[in-house]
């Protein structure tokens, strides 16, 4: 189960303008099926108004809102953990067993950064996925609680998919 991500060029996807540092726009990814891998789009908030131009066959996985930072000499994170939990709640609603891993996996991630807090699990029964149930961490009280599908992978698919969207998308550059 890949999730190496392409990611393209600060370009927006509808219109070719280049979008430019501090600009506040929506990052995408796209799945074909001719790629194994998500692809990275950007697209600037008027032209994500007017509706994603995806490619024949393509769909869209997930999409969050970012401001394209600075130029930096260090490698900067592809996504910060705002942008994660953007992404992470938007598969909220997702029913396809790629991108209710994908969420499960992100959700790991948000634990590891201290944005989510384990509070209990329902484990797998009569046919029923389980559920792991979380929550956001908030300054000054209890945030919104979180229930994400266990998608049933083993251990070593965790770990090895995990440490590959961590490399990705630079996670390890983010500080917790």
């Amino acid at each position: 189960m890949p999730y190496d991500i392409i990611k393209t060029q600060d370009v927006c996807a509808r219109t070719g303008r280049t979008i430019e540092v501090g600009e506040e726009h929506i990052a995408a990814l796209i799945e074909t099926p001719e790629e194994e891998a998500l692809v990275r789009v950007a697209y600037t908030l008027e032209a994500w108004a007017q509706g994603p131009n995806l490619p024949p066959d393509a769909t869209l996985f997930g999409f969050w809102r970012r401001t394209l930072p600075e130029k930096e000499e260090t490698q900067r994170p592809l996504v910060s953990p705002d942008e994660m939990m953007d992404l992470f709640e938007q598969l909220g609603d997702a029913t396809e067993p790629r991108q209710l891993a994908f969420r499960y996996l992100l959700a790991l991630i948000l634990m590891r950064k201290k944005v989510l807090v384990y509070e209990r699990a329902t484990p797998a029964r009569d046919g029923e996925p389980g559920v792991l149930v979380l929550r956001q961490r908030v300054k000054g009280g209890d945030g919104p609680l979180f229930e994400v599908v266990d998608p049933g992978l083993d251990n070593e698919t965790i770990a090895q998919a995990t440490e590959e969207i961590g490399q990705v998308m630079n996670l390890d550059e983010v500080p917790a």
